[in-house]
């Protein structure tokens, strides 16, 4: 049996000490004996540090502020660099709330909080601990894409990400692991460096749903470093930020007088190629154990770079994997509610780009391995639609990732008619969309839907695309449809919804992926799981999966959980990731 995975303590200041001060021998607590579950107190070691005075105050990741001890002050040499008073963390947190309350605007909260996190590490991280549902969308997804658009307008300083561009590169390939190596932070856990657990790194070519944004797309990785953090408890010196900086086709950026990045066409093919497999390589010599976050790539490379190097080392593709898991978790909370089987399900996917493909991956692998099918019987109920329309044997020029679906079909499909008439010829079960179409799920779409159902069987629609404009569909008229009918889960965070039948308010699940990588992240750190594979990430759906409140509500409650407990679930995930690898390595 795979050892407990503690639940994630809260933010606080950890106490700091001289780097050559003599260490205290760890205390022992019956929690830390092998296969004890209790819960005796958690142990906070102090972190051991050489910076003194204001050295010591421009590490964000040390400064406390005004929340220095009087020993503190005078061992570190910071009492003429402070006020007099000291404060607690709740006192700080109280004048942030304040401050941070002064802005009207969403991306105006956002640049203060980064600010923040610049300056005071904990402070940052407890504020939005303790207010995580009203900013976590300030931070993170929806305000990040307007951020990254504006992002060498608000450009302030650097915030410890690493930038790998490709003129750089070529003109010295062996500098490439030292670049790496001199992020590593200068902190110490006893007499050991800290390392990094976490690289997120992107290139930038699909970022949201908003497309090239070169070098902007940094503030997606530290963005998705900030979850990490909130919802696994993975400590921000651990994480890393890598933009590979291969040019930008967005004229827009190359345009701008403004733009910090390589004003140059995008670089594809062998150029390409021989970055990344250095920048892969580089992290697997310096920090073996790191698992490697692939973000927001584009559709030629995504999917094409996983497969390289998804074997070899622990890498994860979240717009892939991720989208994938969630979505799959989704459905099975959905399935669940209605005590059927995954099996029984016909799945049209509408947009069948990376996500859509990512989608159908993981549902054909859940009906494979959780329901006993052959990889053609489970490909035979997922049908994809794209720009070509239903894809079937006859479609030409399907992708390497579409093929495996479309063969399996061979249904005469009208040339005229669109979404209505592949919804009367599948009679599907399931849709799911990832088409960034607003809008593109009308009445008579899902009254067709309705109409292809077997009694007693409930639709289960989920409109995945964000932002909000770009919705396949709302919920309110999902529920008026369908006669509150619908298990559905959305891309994008909606209010609840008052049920047309009972009068009761449901709330709206988001198919946010935050709620299923930082777990999957967390287990595999833990675990120390050479690659994430896909039995892996199918153990940690399923521990999201388990925690449905569709399961126990199947009227009102959502299909997911919500991301305001976004660490409950991640301990959740990472528990049965964990618990995953322990088997096979005692199999093995």
């Amino acid at each position: 049996m795979a050892a407990p995975v503690p639940p994630i303590p809260p933010v606080m200041h950890a106490g700091l000490q001289p780097a050559d001060a003599k260490q205290a021998p760890e205390p022992r607590h019956p929690r830390h004996e092998p296969g004890n579950r209790s819960q005796a107190p958690i142990v906070y070691r102090p972190l051991r540090t050489k910076r003194t005075g204001a050295d010591l105050l421009e590490k964000p990741h040390l400064n406390k502020g005004s929340a220095f001890t009087r020993t503190e002050r005078a061992t570190f040499k910071l009492s003429s660099y402070l006020p007099y008073e000291v404060q607690s963390l709740d006192v700080q947190i109280g004048r942030a709330t304040a401050q941070l309350d002064r802005h009207k605007t969403n991306i105006g909260k956002r640049t203060f909080l980064v600010s923040l996190r610049e300056q005071n590490t904990v402070l940052f991280f407890a504020l939005l601990e303790r207010n995580l549902k009203e900013l976590l969308p300030i931070l993170y997804t929806p305000t990040v894409g307007e951020a990254i658009k504006q992002w060498s307008e608000l450009f302030r300083r650097p915030a410890y990400e690493c930038y790998l561009s490709l003129p750089y590169f070529e003109s010295d390939p062996w500098a490439l692991p030292a670049r790496l190596a001199m992020h590593n932070p200068e902190i110490y856990d006893g007499d050991r460096p800290y390392e990094f657990d976490l690289i997120i790194c992107t290139d930038g070519e699909g970022i949201l749903g908003i497309g090239d944004w070169g070098v902007h797309g940094t503030e997606i990785c530290v963005a998705k470093g900030n979850v990490y953090t909130l919802g696994a408890g993975i400590a921000p010196p651990r994480i890393l930020s890598v933009v590979l900086d291969m040019g930008t086709n967005n004229q827009q950026l190359l345009d701008h007088p403004l733009y910090m990045g390589w004003r140059h066409p995008r670089v594809q093919g062998e150029r390409y190629d021989t970055l990344v497999d250095a920048f892969v390589k580089s992290v697997q010599a310096l920090w073996p154990r790191a698992l490697i976050h692939f973000e927001d790539f584009g559709k030629a490379n995504a999917a094409r770079l996983l497969d390289k190097y998804r074997n070899q080392f622990p890498v994860f593709n979240d717009d892939i994997q991720g989208t994938g898991a969630v979505v799959l978790a989704a459905l099975l909370g959905a399935v669940g509610a209605q005590k059927s089987k995954l099996s029984d399900q016909r799945v049209l996917i509408y947009g069948a780009g990376t996500a859509g493909t990512g989608v159908a991956q993981y549902i054909r692998l859940a009906m494979v391995e959780l329901d006993g099918l052959s990889r053609e019987d489970a490909e035979s109920r997922i049908w994809l639609v794209d720009r070509k329309g239903l894809l079937t044997a006859s479609t030409p020029d399907v992708s390497e990732h579409q093929r495996p679906y479309a063969e399996k079909h061979h249904e005469t499909v009208p040339k005229e008619g669109g979404l209505v008439e592949y919804v009367r010829v599948v009679k599907p079960t399931v849709m799911i969309g990832t088409s960034g179409q607003g809008g593109a799920w009308t009445e008579d779409v899902v009254k067709r839907v309705m109409e292809g159902l077997q009694e007693g069987r409930r639709p289960i629609l989920m409109p995945l695309s964000n932002p909000t404009e770009l919705s396949e569909a709302k919920p309110e008229d999902l529920f008026k449809w369908t006669n509150g009918q619908v298990l559905t889960a959305t891309g994008s965070p909606f209010p609840p919804v008052k049920h047309p039948r009972t009068g009761r308010e449901v709330p709206i699940a988001s198919a946010n992926n935050a709620l299923i990588y930082p777990g999957l992240a967390l287990g595999t750190i833990l675990s120390s799981a050479p690659r994430l594979s896909d039995r892996l990430i199918l153990a940690g759906v399923r521990g999201l999966a388990s925690l449905s409140p569709a399961l126990r509500d199947p009227e009102h409650g959502p299909v997911l959980p919500d991301l305001a407990h976004v660490r409950k679930v991640s301990v959740s995930v990472a528990a049965a990731v964990a618990g995953e690898q322990d088997g096979d390595l005692t199999g093995q």
